[in-house]
């Protein structure tokens, strides 16, 4: 199934769920806290300068926030992050690149009274980059890299209890990457769309 029509059934699986599982919606009130694990897995497209790639990637993002207001959580996220890529290359053959990241996220999330809920979260990171390729006299290079950006999504909080809830979501995300010692017209950034699973506590 691709991404474009897992988009358009989500919306459907997220309806049926609200109608089923209004009653186990807990408002949050001030006060209480939240506990987050969720596993992101997506397609990016990244662009360097006026090339474009694409890559498979997975994302594991901890949180833990604190609810300032009835239905308002903010708090951080950790994001911890492995991109696979692999081109062809007339010259040099299959190239393949890992990449693997780290990022500290301030994040904020707002409930409404149905089980929806919207978050955005943003912040700085840090990456190591491997490339590998069939031409042996370019070998293995390592390059490490700063990185600064953002995710918006929206969600559903299906409680399997008062205090444990499975939350699927639609996200978008955008990255700002900046290489060591890259020349200043170098530019690079990903935007992805993807889908998300967590599951969540609060106490």
């Amino acid at each position: 199934m691709n991404i474009f029509k897992t988009l358009s059934i989500l919306p459907l699986i997220i309806l049926s769920l609200n109608c089923q599982a209004q009653d186990s919606f807990q408002a949050k009130e001030k006060g209480t806290f939240l506990t987050n694990g969720s596993i992101l897995v997506y397609n990016t497209t990244r662009k360097i300068n006026d090339n474009k790639a694409t890559a498979f990637t997975t994302n594991i993002t901890p949180k833990a926030g604190y609810f300032i207001a009835d239905n308002l959580a903010i708090g951080l996220e950790l994001s911890i992050t492995t991109n696979k890529e692999k081109q062809e290359d007339e010259f040099f053959g299959d190239i393949e690149t890992t990449t693997n990241g780290f990022a500290v996220l301030p994040f904020a999330r707002y409930y409404l009274d149905n089980g929806l809920f919207a978050e955005a979260v943003v912040g700085f990171g840090s990456q190591k980059t491997s490339t590998e390729s069939d031409f042996s006299e370019l070998g293995t290079l390592e390059t490490k890299a700063s990185s600064f950006g953002f995710r918006v999504g929206v969600g559903y909080s299906f409680f399997l209890g008062d205090h444990v809830a499975i939350e699927p979501s639609i996200n978008y995300s955008w990255e700002d990457i900046n290489p060591e010692d890259a020349p200043s017209e170098y530019k690079e950034s990903l935007s992805s769309i993807f889908l998300g699973i967590g599951l969540s506590a609060y106490f």
